[in-house]
């Protein structure tokens, strides 16, 4: 053993006290150098690559194969699975079995399972077991046997769903309250939620069908008959829908309240309450015949024989004939204009 002075261009300088000392080992002509400095152990290769920096073991100074993954701690183990986590409500999550499939080859099985209701943010985690564990400590889940799997946060709001963070598997979800987005799309591009432009658009594989938001300049609903694009028709009746803010004229569809048929006898009449507080819009129809059916109208018509009345109570039916008619009848929300 001698006094070291120099050391291999590339390799660490020790700083601090010199000299020291120096060991040199392999074969003659081609030398590893080795220092012992304080206690602590410097190797260098003959390039003057550092392969043990005091004590701290470098990859180029171990033999290959030479540790392999059952003789790590078992937390330093790689791993994958095929877990899936589902959000059962607002403070319950539940995960499939499955299998953990470790980096030696070798696999885990795990059982079907959930948190319970949960008030505080929860770590699932696997401990050598078929049964998932639950903590709400951090420091438990991750550990030399313990090996975190997902983590869970109930929710505020008990119409939603917790939120799930879960390691390498699926079944994530994300709190809506923290996602900051201008565009929400499908995979297939054929629905979106363009939030900075206030749209929501629906699309068959060819074009556009139903565009709720701003359309152009004005706030609207439209909805087309198959085969139009609802961005570029403008024809309201090739539309299902077609509702919108700057429109002179109303064109949402009329929306029925109630239907029926009653029997009306002979000279007499037939009260059907309604309800609305005003006077609504309403189609009334008699057989006159058998199998046929005329229109009716108000009182005053050509030859009165059969007619109706609407007021903000009742639509009333009349029959002036000497014969039972069957009235049928249809109401709608629409109120008729004052």
């Amino acid at each position: 053993m001698g006094l070291k002075q120099q050391i291999a261009s590339g390799s660490r300088v020790i700083s601090g006290e010199r000299p020291v000392e120096r060991v040199t080992i392999g074969l003659p002509g081609m030398p590893h150098e080795a220092i012992i400095h304080k206690g602590k152990i410097y190797i260098y290769n003959p390039t003057g690559q550092t392969l043990i920096d005091g004590g701290i073991i470098f990859a180029d100074a171990l033999i290959a194969d030479s540790i392999t993954a059952e003789k790590l701690a078992f937390d330093s183990k790689r791993f994958v699975h095929n877990i899936v986590w589902t959000a059962t409500d607002y403070d319950t999550c539940s995960w499939s079995s499955g299998t953990i499939k470790w980096a030696d080859g070798t696999t885990s099985g795990v059982n079907t399972g959930d948190t319970g209701n949960i008030v505080a943010k929860t770590y699932v985690y696997y401990n050598n077991t078929a049964t998932l564990q639950k903590t709400t400590s951090y420091a438990t889940a991750v550990g030399l046997n313990t090996i975190l799997l997902a983590i869970v946060e109930p929710e505020a709001d008990t119409d939603a769903k917790c939120i799930i963070t879960p390691v390498f598997s699926t079944g994530a979800t994300i709190d809506g309250d923290k996602v900051v987005t201008g565009k929400i799309e499908s995979v297939g591009g054929q629905t979106y939620f363009d939030l900075n432009n206030n749209i929501f658009k629906v699309s068959d594989p060819i074009r556009s069908r139903i565009l709720i938001g701003k359309i152009g300049s004005a706030y609207g609903i439209k909805v087309s008959l198959f085969g139009v694009d609802a961005e570029t028709e403008t024809d309201v009746n090739l539309f299902a829908l077609w509702v919108m803010s700057d429109d002179a004229t109303d064109n949402v569809l009329i929306k029925e309240k109630t239907r029926g048929s009653v029997s009306v006898g002979a000279t007499d009449n037939e009260p059907v309450a309604h309800g609305l507080g005003y006077v609504p819009f309403c189609l009334v129809f008699v057989e006159e015949v058998s199998g046929q059916y005329v229109k009716c109208y108000g009182r005053g018509t050509a030859g009165d024989s059969y007619y109706y009345e609407i007021d903000n109570t009742n639509l009333t039916l009349y029959n002036r004939t000497g014969s039972s008619k069957t009235f049928k009848y249809y109401i709608f929300y629409d109120q008729m204009a004052t």
